[in-house]
């Protein structure tokens, strides 16, 4: 396989709990520089950086999330990869460049070969070993500052370089790909497989298995809904690698049932997030066919489910309501993963499509669980939900005049009609009758709707609330995603193929312009994604203290890139 080489400003550099020791409270964590083969890391706290000298040029033959490497003047070799979580070493040509430490830093003291520096209660060691053709460096962050210079200054001379490049570009070489992909394809797939990478971390806590984060910056900790769209590229990684994403999940979940949306190592959020969880431990069991899981997991699944029913249903039988945040503009819905949607501008309390489509979901797949595990009971009961979900959606939520599902106010009993992504999870659901999928599929086809250059905007570009910042109009590929499935299931293969095409074309441009691999899209696919509002105007030049832009390297667009890509 190819290796990723685009340089990107702003994307991930990190360590993986892949195969070695990687926890939130001790990994360094940093970001591409734009103007200097560098990395910033750990929200600007320090900037490792080449200083290049007698140099007319450089060119990488991989930038992946945790090894860079590349040439010099054509032929002078110069790499930066991870030693450990918290230790970063590389090596460059003496004649034509450095290895600098650059910040906002108090420095402590120096030795013969090492710089140690403190920052917010961290201490940063840079050893140098400057040989004639080569220098070697390390770079370790430590609480203490006498430890971090011992072991920089062990790593340049215990340690060998090019062997560990070697071992983090062997990761590559065992990856599925299919066969025909181009050198763009080929090279899109293998930066989505680094950023699947970057996201896992080792067990720690409460998590007994590896686990995923949705991009390391901003987020460190586990996302329910995430986790799971993270399953569905993890599993050509390894399908034990998709079962620990999933099982990570369960590791939150409270006794009454309960999923927090966010799931730190010792503690959670007091809401949920989009129940996805049987449609993922199903996809799973379908890959594999090795039905243990469905048994482990199937009792914690009906908890989940029955804490849903009892806890988030709305005014009528058999449909469901988010939680809303009225004093968040920004957020108001953050358990349904679409934050700052128009849908939620107005009635605080909705009968909602998506949440409703959702859980009929999460019945059908039950439904199957149940069956391969010979509970013919359960099995039937699934079915009589997902029976009542589906005709409550059919006979409350859809509007006959415009062929679309909106939402249903509570208090008003309205129709608030939003025209928004989630008028199409019918499909996704299998709720919607033949003709209404049919309807559907013609909005999705109208370019003054639906039918944008990129697939599926968050917003229908007809409708008055739309925009450019994030759930107002933008492209967001897990629901391309679902929405593909939902259309394959209806026989509308070739506009499920037609969106899929969008989908992965959009992503490999952008990688190839950006280097990176963002978190939502612009549906013309005009702008760069890094140009796009994110809860506000993006800054310019970008401070993430300040705002964060669309996020880079985001881990659901990468997995389903690798989803759709390896199908």
């Amino acid at each position: 396989m190819k290796y990723p080489n685009i340089w990107g400003a702003g994307a991930l550099f990190c360590h993986s709990g892949m195969s070695e020791e990687c926890v939130p409270t001790r990994a360094m964590c940093g970001r591409l520089m734009g103007d200097f083969i560098g990395v910033d890391f750990d929200n600007h706290d320090v900037q490792l950086l080449l200083r290049t000298h007698h140099a007319r040029g450089w060119e990488f033959d991989a930038v992946a999330s945790d090894i860079i490497l590349g040439r010099i003047n054509g032929t002078q070799t110069f790499c930066i990869t991870f030693a450990a979580q918290d230790a970063v070493v590389g090596c460059c040509p003496t004649a034509c460049a450095m290895p600098v430490l650059h910040g906002d830093l108090l420095q402590r003291q120096a030795y013969d070969m090492v710089e140690v520096y403190e920052r917010r209660g961290a201490a940063y060691a840079l050893a140098t070993d400057d040989g004639e053709e080569t220098t070697r460096f390390a770079l370790v962050r430590d609480p203490n500052a006498d430890e971090a210079a011992r072991r920089a200054e062990q790593l340049i001379h215990a340690l060998d370089v090019r062997a560990l490049c070697q071992q983090r570009l062997a990761y590559f070489d065992a990856l599925p790909q299919p066969c025909g992909l181009n050198d763009a394809q080929e090279r899109t797939l293998s930066k989505c497989y680094s950023i699947m990478k970057s996201q896992i971390y080792s067990p720690v806590g409460r998590f007994g298995t590896r686990w995923t984060t949705p991009d390391r910056l901003p987020h460190r900790h586990l996302w329910l809904w995430d986790s799971v769209f993270h399953s569905f590229g993890n599993v050509y990684i390894s399908p034990e690698l998709a079962k620990e994403t999933l099982l990570a999940v369960l590791d939150g979940q409270r006794e009454d049932g309960f999923v927090p949306h966010m799931i730190l190592t010792d503690r959670e959020s007091d809401v949920t997030q989009p129940p996805v969880l049987a449609w993922g431990f199903w996809q799973w069991y379908e890959r594999t066919e090795d039905p243990n899981l469905l048994f482990r997991v199937f009792g914690a699944l009906q908890k989940y489910l029955a804490w849903n029913e009892e806890n988030r249903a709305g005014s009528i039988d058999g449909l469901f309501s988010w939680y809303v945040d009225p004093n968040d503009p920004n957020c108001r819905c953050g358990e349904s993963g679409m934050d700052n949607s128009p849908r939620f501008d107005g009635e605080r309390r909705l009968n909602c499509v998506d949440f409703s489509c959702f859980m009929a979901n999460e019945m059908r797949c039950m439904e199957k669980i149940a069956a391969v595990l010979g509970q013919t009971d359960a099995a039937a009961a699934y079915a009589e939900r997902y029976q009542r979900i589906k005709d409550a959606i059919e006979t409350h939520l859809y509007d006959e005049t415009d062929g679309r599902y909106y939402d249903r106010g509570i208090e008003s009993g309205e129709m608030i009609k939003v025209a928004a992504v989630s008028s199409f999870l019918p499909l996704f659901a299998g709720v919607c009758s033949r003709e209404r999928a049919t309807l559907l599929l013609a909005d999705l086809q109208n370019p003054a709707a639906f039918g944008t250059v990129v697939g599926v905007p968050s917003i229908a570009a007809s409708d008055a609330t739309f925009g450019s910042d994030m759930w107002r109009g933008p492209v967001w590929i897990n629901y391309n995603y679902m929405i593909i499935r939902g259309l394959r299931d209806y026989g509308f293969a070739a506009a499920a193929d037609t969106i899929r095409a969008a989908t992965l074309a959009a992503i490999e441009k952008w990688y190839l312009r950006d280097g990176c691999v963002y978190e939502f899209y612009d549906c013309t696919d005009e702008q760069s994604p890094a140009a796009l509002p994110r809860k506000g105007k993006p800054l310019r030049p970008a401070d993430d203290t300040v705002r964060y832009p669309s996020v880079r390297d985001y881990g659901w667009s990468a997995a389903l890139y690798a989803a759709l890509r390896c199908e």
